[in-house]
């Protein structure tokens, strides 16, 4: 169900799962966390996409949430699951991106949101059900939804449970653009490793103070120097 691979410094996880539109039992995301932890320090950035045409993630699996009507053990076990492979992804010191093609439901909404951009297709479709099966949204994901697309709009997505195309969700936050994923992450691993690093870092905690150094100390890179020498003979 989850497939990792490594091609020129990018991760790329696919979500390969077609029998099911990728819904993800509680052992895929378990299975999803653990493929996260052995990406090589080597990566420059990852790409999270489906292997299926026409779908991203329809969410968690409800066949296999139906036992949790009974086994009390097992909702804790999924809860946890699915935050450990959310927060696996969601701390990446490295750029990630998330390519939507067809529907992102659910609990996959929250994987693409654990993400640093979401690039969505035309064809692209986002809904958030959990209100009609009866069950909340974990807090971790609400947030980060709240966190993209603002209070309001998220607690319309949440109580309404009706899905929106690509330019909606492009309209209010949800998806950063719609367009070719594969072309972001080239893009993206043009540039230096160590500069993407501190970039990503200082995007997730501005607070740190040890930023400063670390800004300062880029100006002795080897990249920076061969750069500022480009420029002048190009002068």
């Amino acid at each position: 169900m989850i497939a990792l691979k490594i091609l020129d410094h990018v991760a790329i996880i696919s979500l390969e799962r077609p029998d099911a539109r990728n819904a993800l039992p509680t052992g895929a995301w378990q299975a999803l966390a653990g493929s996260i932890r052995t990406i090589p320090t080597s990566v420059r950035a990852l790409l999270l996409r489906s292997a299926v045409p026409g779908v991203f993630c329809a969410g968690a699996d409800l066949a296999d949430l139906a036992r949790l009507v009974d086994d009390v053990d097992a909702r804790t076990a999924f809860r946890v699951a699915l935050e450990d492979a959310l927060g696996e992804l969601a701390g990446l010191s490295i750029p990630t991106v998330a390519a939507v093609e067809g529907g992102c439901f659910g609990a996959g909404v929250a994987l693409a949101l654990g993400c640093d951009l979401i690039v969505a297709s035309p064809a692209a479709r986002f809904g958030l059900p959990p209100a009609r099966l009866g069950i909340g949204y974990p807090v971790g994901d609400v947030a980060r939804l709240a966190q993209r697309v603002g209070r309001a709009q998220a607690a319309r997505l949440l109580f309404t449970a009706t899905s929106i195309d690509s330019a909606e969700a492009l309209r209010i936050g949800l998806v950063d653009m719609i367009g070719d994923a594969a072309k972001v992450i080239d893009d993206i691993v043009r540039n230096d490793e160590t500069a993407l690093w501190l970039l990503k870092r200082t995007l997730d905690d501005p607070l740190d103070e040890s930023l400063d150094a670390a800004f300062e100390d880029c100006f002795a890179s080897a990249r920076f120097a061969a750069g500022v020498a480009h420029y002048r003979d190009k002068a």
